[in-house]
């Protein structure tokens, strides 16, 4: 059992899929309870990064996700089991593909660029068609996950379909947001402001990654592990935590 804190850069950029179970509930966030201060706690920290690049600026936690590695010939990519945290993880998915299409109709390629790696596995790695997904999500969700997520920008949601599937709901208000918040200054401000955003998802976000190596470890044993790493959840000095509440429930996956 491994326990670090990690950013995006640091759980997406290997090619790798985290599968949620099947008997997990499907993706439920909402705009009102996470997507929206998701959304505005990044702003915060991309406006601070924007208007003061050099200084260190404090990462926004997001909470924990435990992780069951599964057992692959060589060779195969790396899969891993969502035991908690899939609709952290998923929202990290939907949340960079979107700014991913804005950046690129922005003309901002290389901020877009940097966070390609981190949606899409490369097709050498790839056996299947989803196999390119990094999270791939329940049954119910796959169809809806599978036409966004898959769309080239810039994306047109109507011609998606599934505008009632909370993933579309889900990416398209990031996509908005986005667009918006790139288009804030004008026109010459845009490089800046891609890169500031960019910044801020990629290595400003932190989670705690509990990785259950072998298969003898069981998520029950978690509660030791709580107790004795507790310090590594808990909120640090000025760092934000709006998005930590998974969704209003008390249950996180």
């Amino acid at each position: 059992m491994e326990t670090q804190v990690r950013t995006p850069q640091m759980v997406f950029m290997q090619p790798q899929r985290l599968v949620v179970p099947l008997f997990q509930r499907p993706y439920v966030w909402n705009e009102e309870n996470q997507w929206e201060p998701f959304w505005n706690d990044i702003v915060r920290l991309a406006d601070r990064v924007l208007n003061r690049p050099p200084d260190k600026h404090h990462p926004h936690f997001l909470g924990a996700v435990v992780l069951q590695q599964v057992q692959r010939q060589t060779g195969q990519m790396q899969e891993r089991t969502i035991i908690d945290g899939q609709q952290r993880l998923t929202t990290l998915q939907l949340l960079l593909d979107a700014l991913h299409a804005e950046l690129i109709s922005v003309g901002a390629l290389p901020p877009a660029m940097r966070i390609e790696p981190l949606v899409t596995n490369a097709e050498p790695f790839c056996s299947k068609p989803e196999d390119r997904f990094k999270v791939w999500p329940t049954n119910r969700d796959r169809p809806a996950f599978n036409a966004v997520m898959g769309a080239k920008p810039p994306v047109d949601y109507d011609a998606i379909g599934y505008r009632e599937e909370r993933m579309v709901e889900a990416h398209r208000f990031f996509s908005e947001q986005a667009r918006d918040w790139l288009a804030l200054s004008g026109p010459e401000a845009v490089g800046a402001r891609a890169t500031a955003i960019e910044t801020v998802v990629r290595e400003l976000l932190q989670v705690v990654v509990i990785d259950l190596t072998h298969r003898r470890e069981r998520p029950g044993d978690l509660r030791n592990v709580e107790r004795s790493r507790g310090s590594a959840h808990r909120r640090r000095p000025n760092q934000e935590l709006h998005f930590s509440a998974a969704d209003g429930s008390g249950h996180q996956r």
